[in-house]
């Protein structure tokens, strides 16, 4: 009975942990009106980090990346382009552990719930079916900021020569 507490405390201490794992959001970008690098953009990436890490699961290999992306949203053409969120999975990779929240300039927080993320079909062509995960991030208005996150792994890949966009429309 006592190991059984001891687990149900260190689950409950994971949730918790899991929940502040939010970077602070600055009064600056809570305040911020225009756009820093075109002022006319709907919507601005504020950061968008990409964490790699190799590892063997049971022997295989396997590459996690660990995506984490801010957003500020401007007008409401911002709002309609960046308000719902499609993470595709190809091959052997599979999405995991998405989470995501909209911050009100005021500072209120809005979580995304996990009832609202969906594992669906993103694109049916003749030759392809590209599954993922789709979301609409909650109560979106222009002046908000979005963030959210997931884990990405990578069955049977390692790193070597892995290109990553350092450049992206957003």
């Amino acid at each position: 009975m006592k190991s059984l507490l001891v687990y149900a405390a260190l689950c409950w201490f994971a949730i918790r942990l899991n929940a502040a794992d939010w970077r602070p959001v600055s009064r600056a970008e809570l305040e911020q009106k225009i756009p820093k690098v075109d002022p006319a953009a709907d919507a601005e990436a504020i950061f968008w980090d990409i964490s790699v890490e190799d590892r063997a699961q049971g022997g295989d290999p396997q590459t996690i990346l660990n995506h984490y992306i801010r957003i500020k949203i401007f007008t409401e053409r911002g709002k309609e382009d960046h308000s719902t969120v499609e993470i595709p999975r190809v091959g052997k990779r599979s999405i995991h552990d998405v989470a995501g929240r909209t911050i009100k300039p005021d500072g209120t927080i809005i979580e995304l719930k996990k009832d609202s993320i969906f594992d669906r079909e993103l694109v049916k062509t003749k030759g392809l079916k590209l599954r993922g995960k789709s979301f609409a991030m909650p109560n979106v208005e222009a002046g908000d900021i979005i963030e959210y996150r997931w884990r990405e792994v990578r069955d049977g890949e390692l790193v070597f020569y892995m290109r990553l966009q350092m450049q992206r429309e957003l």
